[in-house]
């Protein structure tokens, strides 16, 4: 890695180790809703959750295991003073109740539920989870200034981490943890949920976000190529139209209200292939504004190619900002894949298989196979001098101090807090401790490698770092504005960003 931003894209040192060790095994405002940049499912059914730990989603149903595996526990001594005891034989802690809220559902929830399991066994912690994905953060919002919050919370955003901890609704983790093995271990995500010597939120899992879906055996019955530069992706597109098709499912919609942050993945990755790591970090601190030539640049040559020109995107731009994001690439299965009607969108690499048409509707596996039928391939280089990719990653924040509640924070923290959805071949623990074995044969962490890997730097995604009035808020909203309006009013939007930019 030639470099990479400060804290604000500290996410790609764990990234480049993390999926690099798999894919070697051959496989102060208000907080606002935050984007849902790490909505999970999952690429393979995850087991069946012990019965200590619930959710309000569905389980998928699991296919039946040849052997019992291992249990997903750390050992003892863990270095952590409460999961020590909590692991104890006597089971300190039994009967106890920690409710954790989520905005995870479906496949993704299964698997985090599938992730604790083990642990609410082993302790005997009756672990609630409260998986919310339409409303998470606005209904966590409103409990926690209702003064009814969870135990401990998700969320995708270390802004609004920070700034509930500014209002005092969060517990400072450095007053029990050892946040000297906590930092050592997550090294390069701690430094966006810590100031000073106060650390506001346990680093959980990692994305990577510089993808695009395709069909791959009809690419292959039409003599398409993976494109690998913005020239070949804009002629693959052209081909696709002369074709009778649409190249692109595009939504901006949800979960729920979230609409819009798929349309600022877009403008992120473009500056990053474009103006690179240095300028991008100015931009999330609003050194460089949105009204810069080089974001604008960003919607009116790129994004906007993409999503204007005739026949580029299937329902064309009117449906982007209604349609849900669930469904987007359903037009891309008709005929079992065969005839697609759209053939690439761009989204990370958790959207499949649980957001397949087939799996959504039945709550079981899709008979798609992810890496057969449906692949994954990188966002292409725009600028050659600046290969950079995107990334974003989820915090857990504790919002009640018990000891049951720390023992589960502090298992959170450790390798094994994530050991099932990892297994389950959907997920990247930012714990740099975590076995490579465990990332073994997963087709998803496999492309997440390859691209974290051939990037310079991978860069956090910059909404989730912006005051949460703009990064989840009015950059959100204008966008959804400028695709509505055909993109004929770029300064309008971009001026009506940075007027929103809160002045302290």
């Amino acid at each position: 890695m030639v470099k990479s931003l400060r804290t604000t894209a500290a996410l790609a040192g764990v990234v480049m180790i993390l999926v690099g060790a798999c894919g070697s095994s051959t496989a102060t405002t208000a907080p606002a809703t935050a984007a849902p940049a790490t909505a999970a499912p999952a690429t393979a059914a995850p087991a069946t959750a012990a019965p200590a730990a619930t959710a309000t989603a569905p389980a998928a149903t699991a296919p039946a295991a040849t052997a019992t595996p291992a249990a997903a526990v750390p050992t003892v001594p863990t270095g952590y003073t409460e999961l020590d005891k909590a692991l104890g034989a006597d089971q300190p802690y039994k009967g106890t109740k920690v409710s954790i809220q989520t905005q995870w559902v479906g496949g993704e929830g299964t698997n985090f539920a599938n992730s604790v399991a083990d642990f609410a066994k082993a302790t005997g912690i009756n672990v609630q989870i409260d998986s919310i994905g339409s409303s998470h953060e606005t209904v966590l919002k409103t409990r926690i200034e209702g003064g009814k919050p969870p135990d401990l919370a998700q969320l995708a955003q270390p802004t609004p981490v920070l700034a509930y901890a500014a209002q005092g609704k969060v517990i400072d983790l450095a007053t029990f943890m050892d946040t000297k093995k906590l930092s050592s271990e997550h090294p390069s995500t701690i430094g966006l949920v810590t100031q000073g010597d106060h650390v506001w939120g346990i680093p959980y899992k990692a994305d990577v976000k510089s993808t695009i879906w395709y069909p791959i055996k009809a690419f292959e019955a039409k003599g398409y190529k993976v494109p690998t530069t913005w020239d070949e992706l804009i002629a693959l597109s052209d081909k696709i139209v002369a074709d009778g098709s649409n190249p692109w499912c595009v939504s901006a919609g949800g979960p729920g209200d979230a609409t819009g942050w798929q349309l600022t993945d877009w403008v992120e990755e473009v500056v990053l292939k474009t103006k690179g790591t240095a300028y991008y970090n100015d931009w999330i601190n609003h050194k460089i504004t949105f009204e810069d030539q080089g974001i604008k640049d960003a919607l009116d040559k790129y994004v906007g190619k993409i999503f204007f020109t005739p026949n580029y995107v299937f329902g064309t731009n009117t449906a982007i900002v209604p349609q849900d994001q669930k469904t987007t690439m359903d037009p891309m299965f008709t005929d079992d894949l065969a005839n697609p009607k759209c053939w690439m969108q761009k989204i990370p690499t958790w959207y499949g298989p649980d957001f397949f048409p087939d799996q959504r509707a039945s709550g079981t596996p899709s008979k798609y196979v992810v890496g057969t039928d449906v692949g994954i391939f990188a966002f292409p280089t725009i600028d050659p001098a600046q290969k950079n990719a995107e990334g974003s990653a989820d915090t857990m924040m504790m919002l009640a101090d018990r000891p049951e509640v720390r023992a589960v924070a502090e298992f959170l923290a450790t390798p094994q807090g994530l050991q099932r959805w990892i297994e389950a071949g959907s997920a990247i623990s930012t714990n740099t401790s975590t076995p490579a074995d465990w990332y073994a044969g997963a087709y998803k962490l496999k492309v997440a490698s390859e691209i974290a890997n051939s990037a310079s730097a991978i860069g956090f995604d910059a909404s989730d770092l912006m005051p949460g009035k703009v990064g989840a808020g009015t950059f959100w909203t204008q966008m959804d504005q400028w695709v509505n309006n055909n993109g004929t009013n770029t300064d309008a939007v971009l001026k009506a960003i940075d007027d929103s930019w809160p002045t302290q």
